[in-house]
């Protein structure tokens, strides 16, 4: 299996610094972390309307009922909505989410599907992650460093397509650095309240293999060498055999081998196939 070392690892997981537009940087993180029971209840309402206005009056009139406030509602939609919306073909939909984390076996599992989403949305977690899976991938889980001074630091580099550094204060970066890593403890990164040493996290099947469908979204055929689902799960090099040995016992997976290469290509329909339990 290739390798995304020596120079391959700027072309497919490149450093951000000067890359995003100033619209995709965002501190929702401040406050919506991965919301797993929130983002199911808010997918099921889509679901059953497919219509995001109806979605947000009903989330509204249930959350005031309860005597939450609008204000206190409507961050947290507004939040996930937006990661919901921008999935793309690489993620599951948003009809079909819900029944895909009903598969999962536990919340840890859920959050780590979410994770994707998250990622994939939001331009400064992307950034963030980046820069630590490109250390990861040079100097190993010594690199999952995050405390906060090591974050600061990071967010202090951050330049957008302008050139222009964030404007958020320290106290701002402070809380989202505290939404990054409540997020990396629900998927497994971080173990403990206070724990701020990172390790490559075990990945359930159900997330496993919602990584390795974005993985090959985004890189076709070659995604085995360049497995981006799974780096943002923090799967370094060292585990992309063994996990795609997991795959081949999947039924959404086919499995191919010619020329002492091997690829897999997932089954037509396969996220249907998975929320049904029988990828």
């Amino acid at each position: 299996m290739a390798t995304g070392r020596n120079g391959e690892l700027d072309s497919w997981l490149p450093s951000l610094v000067g890359r995003l537009p100033e619209s995709k940087i965002t501190t929702d993180l401040t406050h919506c972390g991965l919301q797993a029971e929130r983002t199911h209840d808010i997918a099921s309402l889509y679901a059953d309307e497919l219509d995001w206005t109806s979605v947000k009056e009903i989330w509204y009139d249930e959350r005031v009922a309860n005597r939450s406030s609008r204000n206190s509602a409507e961050k947290p939609l507004i939040a996930i909505r937006a990661r919901l919306q921008s999935a793309g073909e690489g993620l599951p939909s948003v009809p079909v989410l819900p029944e895909i984390l009903d598969q999962c076996r536990n919340e840890r599992d859920q959050a780590q599907v979410l994770f994707l989403y998250l990622v994939n949305h939001d331009g400064l977690a992307r950034y963030v992650v980046h820069e630590y899976l490109r250390r990861l991938m040079k100097q190993g889980p010594s690199a999952l460093d995050f405390e906060t001074d090591t974050v600061l630091n990071i967010l202090d580099e951050f330049r957008d397509k302008a050139g222009e550094p964030l404007e958020y204060s320290e106290s701002t970066q402070k809380r989202w650095i505290q939404g990054l890593r409540s997020a990396l403890r629900d998927i497994g990164v971080l173990e403990g309240k206070t724990e701020t040493a990172g390790q490559p996290p075990k990945v359930g099947d159900v997330p496993l293999q919602v990584a390795a469908y974005y993985s090959w979204a985004q890189n076709g055929d070659e995604w085995l060498t360049k497995p981006i689902g799974w780096l943002y799960l923090f799967q370094s090099e060292e585990y992309w055999e063994p996990q795609s040995k997991r795959l081949a016992g999947y039924e959404g997976w086919t499995h191919h081998e010619a020329r002492s290469r091997v690829w897999f290509e997932p089954v037509d329909d396969f996220y249907t196939m998975l929320a049904e339990g029988s990828a």
